[in-house]
Formats: structure tokens, C-alpha cells, sequence
């Protein structure tokens, strides 16, 4: 743990005992405090723990390899992030609290804890079980009410990398991100100027396809199993840095498609079902409901879309040595074959030639590389 970051731990466990000092409850919580270190994942945040007798423990944050400032927007993840916490805990949604003010700054701060059940954990433990199925049911209610509620007083720009889902970021961020990251360099799979040129076009087709939803809606971008903590019978929303103004479907997606936990086919669309119902209920003070056919288009879209960003986030992260990640490439192709297969059979004019064709030499670099 850096100094600065021990000295603010220290200076907030004094705060706490000159309270109880103050309540005739002396006890020397700096000769008692003890730090843990946690497991970052894929974050370059650094946490650790932090408990002491008699108080609640919480959680020391390192974030200072989050702290680059975007040249657009001269804010950091870690700027954001403390702006859009702002945003949703003045809308009382379950985020976790800072111990810290905004005089200690937004690369070193102190949270609540949450514990360490996450969605995914709690997948692990219980199965497809009934009461797992009601906490997805849970969490799409929340993203529901998360993506209209959150949106209408969001400002873009408290936004580092851009306020707003738009065309250039589905081109370059997910599907030329998948191309690079994924298929080049980790697969090392040879892209010929022909071949780059003809997913140039099919890029394109999804991209053009893509914002023809509408993009009035808070868009969290990483709304999946690990992002959603369980603390005190509740879901509560970690790691939103990356939120902006876009469509329903992504998030939706993101969360039914999620690699991490592989939600059975048939349970997948009994979700993505009961969302509908939850949008239609919604419908009655918002007019935002799509048709069925044209619900279960952009879902196959969005679905290709963020299935190709999470191979290339794979890709990438097991490159830099995060190995774990390399696990979820398995089920994440599985995704794109699906999603491939079901967007172009419900829609004559969505024709993805090019990117059957990388698909495949894909899945014969798995079979013969004795991969994943």
C-alpha cells in the first residue's frame, strides 16, 4: 500500500476515534487496524481491506493507474467515477458510499464495503437455482429502472471517454478492438488487406444498424456478474466509470451473455423475456417500447456487439498476463457463433460473410492449437 494512501486510512480510523473519544469510548484504533489485500481482477485499481475492532470494515482504494486524464475530455475513469457515484446515490440507487471527501482527490479514496459475494460468486454456489434466477430477475428490474431514471438528468459529460454510445466507438472500441486484440494478436491469426477491407464494410453494417436505436438511455457498458455486488440482501452497482448515454439492448446483453457465468440458452431467453414484460409495464408513463420482432433484432445485434469487445477485453487481458480471463474465451465464441447464426437468419439483409470466414479459421485455430 503507498504512504499517502496508509496515511489517508490512518487520518479516517483517527476521525472514528476522536468520535468515540468524544462519546467517552476511547479504544487506540491506529495500534489495531490490520490491511488486506484484495484481488483486482481486471481493474488497475488496487484495493485492500481494511478492518479494526469495533467498526464496520471498509475498503482503501488505489487507483492511481486509472488516473491518466482523456485528452478529449480531461477527466480520468477515476474523475468519472466519483461524478456518476454523485449521480446515482442522489437517485438512491445502491452504490457504495466514499469515507473520503473530495479535498483527499479521486485517485486514493476509502468506500463502503461490500463484502465479497458478487453475482458471480453467487452463481458458483447456488446453481441455476430458483432463488438465482430471482436475483437476475432482481438485477434486470434494477437495469430497467437504472437505464431511464439514471438518464434523464445524466450529464455526458461527466464522461471520460465520451458521453455518448455512437458510431465511431462501436467501430473502433468493440469491433476493430475484437479484430486487433482478438483475432491478431492473441490468436495470431494472419488478416490479409482484402480481408480487412471486406469487415471494413461489415463493420460498417453493424455499426449503421446499431444507431438505429434509440440512445437516450443510461448505458453502464459493463453490466455483468462481477460488476453487481450482494450486500444485505441487495444489488449494488460497482465499476459504472465507463457509463454514458446509449441503447437498452448493450447492457441487456452484457449481462444475459455473460461469459462469467454461461446462463443456460433456454434460461437466457426467459430473461431476456421477462425484461420485455418489465419495458411494457414501463411503457405505460414511457413510450419507449419497441415491437417484438424489432426487440429481438437489436438484441441479436447488441449481442454480437458485445460478445466481439469481450473477446477482444480477453485477448487483451490474458496478453498482459491475467491468465484467468483466458478461461471465459471458450464460452465467449460460443456467443459469436450464435449470435452470428441468429442475426443473419432473422435478417436477409444483414449478410456477414467475412466474418463467418474469421469465425471459423477462429474455431480451427482452437481445435488445432488444443486451445481453451
Amino acid at each position: 500500500m503507498k504512504p499517502e494512501l496508509k496515511n489517508l486510512v490512518e487520518s479516517y480510523l483517527k476521525q472514528i476515534e476522536d468520535e468515540r473519544n468524544s462519546d467517552n469510548r476511547p479504544q487506540n484504533l491506529l495500534d489495531k487496524f490490520q490491511i488486506t489485500p484484495l484481488s483486482p481482477d481486471g481493474s488497475d485499481r488496487l484495493y485492500y481491506r481494511v478492518t479494526a475492532p469495533g467498526i464496520k470494515s471498509f475498503i482503501a482504494t488505489d487507483a492511481s493507474g486509472c488516473a491518466e486524464k482523456d485528452k478529449n475530455s480531461s477527466l480520468s475513469q477515476n474523475n468519472s467515477f466519483r461524478r456518476i457515484q454523485q449521480h446515482l446515490k442522489k437517485l438512491n440507487f445502491p452504490v457504495p458510499d466514499y469515507l473520503t471527501n473530495e479535498s483527499a482527490g479521486d485517485d486514493l479514496y476509502l468506500l463502503d464495503d461490500l463484502g465479497d459475494t458478487t453475482l458471480h460468486n453467487f452463481v458458483k454456489v447456488h446453481g441455476w437455482s430458483s432463488n438465482t434466477i430471482a436475483r437476475y430477475q432482481e438485477a434486470l428490474k434494477l437495469l430497467l429502472r437504472l437505464q431511464i431514471d439514471a438518464a434523464a438528468t445524466f450529464n455526458p459529460n461527466w464522461a471520460y471517454a465520451g458521453g455518448f454510445y455512437d458510431y465511431e466507438l462501436i467501430v473502433t472500441r468493440e469491433l476493430n478492438y475484437f479484430l486487433e486484440e482478438f483475432v491478431i494478436n492473441f490468436c495470431r491469426i494472419e488478416i490479409t488487406t482484402a480481408v480487412r477491407t471486406e469487415l471494413k464494410t461489415e463493420f460498417k453494417l453493424l455499426a449503421d444498424t446499431a444507431m438505429l436505436a434509440p440512445t437516450n438511455f443510461f448505458l453502464y457498458r459493463d453490466f455483468q456478474s462481477k460488476n453487481l455486488m450482494l450486500f444485505q440482501d441487495k444489488i449494488f452497482l460497482v465499476d459504472f466509470q465507463g457509463a454514458r448515454l446509449g441503447p437498452i439492448y448493450y447492457d441487456l446483453a452484457a449481462l444475459i451473455n455473460d461469459p462469467y457465468t454461461e446462463i443456460p440458452f433456454p434460461l437466457r431467453q426467459d430473461l431476456q423475456a421477462f425484461y420485455y414484460d418489465q419495458l411494457k409495464i414501463k411503457n405505460s408513463t414511457n413510450p419507449i417500447l419497441p415491437d417484438p420482432a424489432a426487440f429481438a433484432h437489436n438484441f441479436d445485434l447488441f449481442s454480437l456487439i458485445r460478445t466481439l469487445q469481450t473477446l477482444g477485453a480477453f485477448g487483451y487481458l490474458t496478453r498482459c498476463g491475467k491468465n484467468h480471463f483466458a478461461q471465459y474465451i471458450r464460452p465467449a465464441l460460443t456467443n459469436l457463433t450464435y449470435y452470428l447464426e441468429e442475426l443473419q437468419k432473422h435478417n436477409a439483409d444483414c449478410e456477414l460473410k467475412t466474418l463467418n470466414l474469421v469465425n471459423k479459421r477462429i474455431d480451427l485455430w482452437q481445435k488445432e492449437s488444443c486451445r481453451l
